[in-house]
């Protein structure tokens, strides 16, 4: 319980006043794709394009997906 209210408080520190549950529930359909290449020994995670509402939230947690479908966060 005191990680989902610390999402919401994070959210809403941004201007995002969703429920935890909401916001989660939204983030589930994020979907990636683990890529294999042929002769490339390391396996390359891509995600899908978020939603205006997925970039929200994870701009709130300091992170985008950028242009080759790669997360990227800003380190702390």
């Amino acid at each position: 319980m005191v990680y989902l209210r610390r999402i919401e408080l994070k959210l809403s520190s941004k201007g995002i006043g969703r429920t935890a549950e909401d916001v989660m529930e939204d983030m589930r359909h994020l979907h990636s794709v683990l890529l294999i290449r042929d002769g490339i020994n390391k396996a390359e995670r891509r995600i899908e394009i978020p939603t205006k509402t997925q970039a929200e939230v994870l701009s709130a947690f300091d992170c985008s997906v950028d242009a080759s479908g790669v997360l990227q966060c800003k380190s702390r």
